[in-house]
């Protein structure tokens, strides 16, 4: 089985088949521009003039009830009655030869709320939803001035001109199509749009419909447009008309909890689910609006300041870290240092830095050993030198007769026997003992030496006792 073709508005097709066609013998339809629930909107041009309008046409089903063709008609009246130059102003009506009912507005440029709002995902800053809000309050101050009620604001009935003006379009529409009887159900029909309708509204009391209807919508739509999601939501438009008779609004703080006091203010009071506890009339709520608007402003005034100051003051430190000197940013005192404590230099205090000296390399300690041994060496050979210059001035000197040996080595021989019966100690210096070999070698050699004869025990200094 294939897919079923797509389901095609017969008012679309119908519209569609008037481009152009010429009304009344005068206004001939360039471009087909929307279609709603109630009438087709066309681009369109006088044929004398040439001047560009905005012609609504109404659809041909709805063309035979004499009812809705009446009030359709009358709406260009009630929109010329505001008296508003925020109100859309109508240019002609009629019926042309063909039956087609036809209404003449000043055309507009710029997009309606609606797209606007889709345009930013589905959202607006709070500051523009106050702006537009304050434009669609002083129109409808004007009107319910005049007992004018709107009974269908929501975004696609406000339009943003290009010049930044805000357009209230199609006043009276929901009190044409509300006593009509008719049995179709479109947006807008019978009942006005359930997402910014009222309790009193919803429940069909239209004796209890008045201004403050109207600032319920107000409210409704500052709320979306916030928040991005509506007052009451639900699977269908059934069900969002139930929670509208029977449910309150939440506070909007509930949704979004850094909305501004003064703005949930506003919004929560428009949309009190009794009429005498919302705002009393259009005026004082544009009030409450341009207060908010104010209060707002002037906190993001505040954070835009702080903001400012927070980024010069980091240029102003940027600043000092190109021209002050390290070591004068250390000295230097800071209103964020404590009494205690210098400013240590940061990274970025670079430009005109002297670079600091490379610390010198720590001085080698000389090996104590090498140095011992060298010192050891040297004082043995001045004892080797000491020791045998007297041996050699002995083998130089004449050797002595054979009458005095006997005596000597009779003396020598006494003097033994005497020391060793008297217990005498020897004390030797233990490194005179080691050096002397090396002395003596040093001291000998590369020369030729007369040999000296060793004794039979090396010589040894003695100590003497003494009776």
């Amino acid at each position: 089985m294939g897919e079923s073709a797509p389901e095609v508005d017969e008012d679309v097709i119908a519209a569609r088949g008037r481009i152009g066609q010429t009304l009344g013998g005068k206004w001939r339809l360039d471009e087909l521009l929307g279609v709603g629930g109630m009438a087709a909107v066309y681009a369109a041009t006088h044929k004398n003039n040439l001047k560009s309008v905005a012609v609504k046409v109404l659809h041909s089903e709805l063309q035979r009830n004499e009812a809705v063709r009446t009030r359709f008609l009358r709406e260009g009246y009630v929109a010329n009655k505001v008296g508003h130059p925020g109100a859309v102003a109508a240019i002609d009506d009629g019926v042309d030869d063909g039956g087609a009912v036809y209404l003449v507005m000043e055309r507009l440029s710029g997009q309606s709320l609606a797209d606007r709002v889709d345009s930013q995902g589905g959202k607006l800053g709070v500051r523009e939803v106050l702006v537009v809000a304050e434009g669609i309050l002083e129109v409808l101050a004007a009107a319910h001035t005049q007992n004018v009620v709107h009974r269908d604001l929501k975004p696609d009935n406000i339009f943003l001109t290009a010049d930044g003006g805000v357009k209230v379009l199609d006043f009276g529409v929901a009190r044409v199509l509300e006593n009509t009887g008719d049995a179709k159900t479109r947006t807008g029909v019978v009942m006005g749009t359930p997402e910014y309708m009222p309790p009193e509204q919803a429940r069909g009391r239209s004796e209890h419909i008045d201004g403050r209807t109207d600032l319920w919508a107000v409210g409704a739509m500052m709320f979306r447009l916030v928040t991005g999601r509506y007052v009451h939501v639900a699977e269908t438009q059934n069900e969002v008309l139930l929670l509208a008779m029977t449910e309150p609004a939440k506070k909007i703080a509930e949704v979004m909890p850094t909305i501004h006091p003064k703005v949930a203010e506003v919004i929560d009071r428009a949309l009190a689910y009794e009429p005498l506890d919302r705002w009393p009339d259009a005026e004082s709520m544009r009030q409450a609006v341009k207060t908010a608007l104010a209060a707002v402003e002037e906190q993001d005034g505040k954070a835009t300041l702080a903001a400012r100051s927070r980024d010069e003051e980091e240029d102003e430190v940027d600043d000092a870290a190109t021209t002050i000197p390290v070591s004068d940013f250390v000295r230097a005192k800071t209103a964020r240092s404590s009494p205690d404590d210098s400013p240590k230099p940061s990274l970025w205090v670079h430009t005109k830095a002297t670079p600091a000296e490379p610390p010198k390399p720590p001085r080698k300690k000389r090996p104590l050993l090498p140095i011992a041994i060298a010192s050891g060496a040297l004082a043995a050979l001045c004892v080797g030198i000491a020791y045998e210059l007297p041996k050699k001035h002995a083998a130089d000197a004449p050797v002595p007769s054979a009458s005095a040996a006997p005596s000597a080595s009779i003396a020598d021989e006494a003097d033994a026997a005497t020391d060793d019966d008297a217990g005498d100690e020897v004390d030797m210096d233990e490194d005179d003992a080691a050096a002397a070999p090396v002395a003596t070698a040093t001291a000998t050699a590369g020369k030729h030496t007369t040999p000296v004869r060793p004794t039979s025990r090396p010589k040894t200094h003695h100590k003497r006792r003494h009776h």
